[in-house]
Formats: structure tokens, C-alpha cells, sequence
């Protein structure tokens, strides 16, 4: 049996196994991700922790802009405040409460994740997740669906097959419709002329 990767050999004498690889490649990325997110703040430069939080701070008189792309006055203070806060030792986490503090939870572009603001977290992969299994579900049951209605398909084709019922469904049809029928004699046909003559004169 030839494997798609080839320094993972199958059978019963291969070295490594195939969950064992992918395990070790599941690891390699896992660790590599954590050693980008453990950067410290003191690693980073005081402009680029600047830059970060004012893409975290929103302008209090700009519809939905954070203050980093903002130029309205008031954002440009508030970008040379957080500066002077961060040459004067604040943390990222101070500044932010600083803000706050003036301004309200509303002066956060993303809600902290406690307490009642855990929900903005929570409601919208609650969401995704909720649509996913609605949508396999119907997915499901159409299927299911048309699997029945296949197979009844298959059963009419086969019944409609049969002249006799084909001709009972046809006169019953006409009887519904109040259709006749017999052949119009020409008796009745000079009769309904000869009514249809006096109606005229």
C-alpha cells in the first residue's frame, strides 16, 4: 500500500504511524503559535504599543472608527494621551482603564471578556454553531425527503402503467368537470339552433 506521505510508511513494520506524525505536526504548530502570542509587552516598542491600543480605543464623536484611524481633534489628543501614559510606565491594561474611566465601557472597540460583556463573546459562536446543526438537520431531513419521495415516484410510474386505471381516473376527472361524454345527435343540435333563433328575434 503506497502512502500519500512518504516518510510515513504503512503496514505492519512501520516506524512511525500515521496518527503518530500527524500528532507531532499537530504539536509543532501548536507550539510555535504559543511562541508568537507569548510576546511581552517590554518586547515590544512603545510605538507599536501605541499603535495597538489605539486601534483599541474608539472615537467618542466618530460613527464606528477607532482613534487610530480617526482625525478628528479629540482622537488625536486621545492618541497623544496614550503615549504620555506610556512613557510614563502605564501598562497596556491601564491605559485602557484609564479611558474607561472618562469615558465608559462603550470607549473599548471589543468588550472585555467578563461579566455581562462575556456574552458579545459567547452569543455570535453560539450562533455559528447553532446555524451549522439547523442547517445539517435540514440537510438531513431533505434528504430523507427525497429518498421517500423516490421511492413512491417509482411506485406511481409502475401503477400508471396499467391502462385500466389511467381510463377510471380519466372519467372521473370528466365527471368532476361536468364534461359529457356521448356524441351530440343532430336532433339536438336543430333543436338548441332553433332556440338560440327565437332568443335572437
Amino acid at each position: 500500500m503506497a502512502s500519500r506521505m512518504p516518510f510515513v510508511k504503512t503496514g505492519s513494520r512501520a516506524p512511525i504511524s500515521r496518527a503518530f506524525a500527524v500528532s507531532i505536526t499537530a504539536l509543532f504548530f501548536l507550539l510555535l503559535m504559543s511562541a508568537v502570542s507569548c510576546v511581552r509587552e517590554e518586547d515590544i516598542t512603545l510605538e507599536q504599543r501605541a499603535h495597538q491600543l489605539a486601534g483599541e480605543l474608539m472615537c467618542p464623536v466618530c460613527g464606528g472608527q477607532t482613534i487610530d484611524g480617526s482625525n478628528a481633534q479629540i482622537a488625536i489628543d486621545m492618541r497623544l494621551k496614550v503615549r504620555e501614559r506610556l512613557e510614563a510606565g502605564d501598562t497596556n491594561a491601564e491605559v485602557r482603564d484609564y479611558f474607561v474611566v472618562r469615558y465608559g465601557q462603550e470607549i473599548l472597540a471589543a468588550p472585555e471578556r467578563s461579566g455581562f460583556n462575556l456574552l458579545a463573546w459567547i452569543v455570535p459562536v453560539v450562533i455559528v454553531f447553532g446555524g451549522i446543526g439547523i442547517a445539517l438537520i435540514t440537510i438531513k431531513n431533505m434528504r430523507k425527503t427525497a429518498a421517500q419521495t423516490n421511492s413512491a415516484g417509482g411506485k406511481a410510474a409502475s401503477s400508471s402503467n396499467n391502462p385500466s386505471d389511467l381510463s377510471n381516473y380519466l372519467a372521473q376527472v370528466d365527471r368532476d368537470l361536468g364534461i359529457n361524454k356521448e356524441p351530440i345527435s343532430s336532433e339536438s343540435s336543430d333543436v338548441s339552433s332553433s332556440q338560440s333563433d327565437k332568443e335572437n328575434s
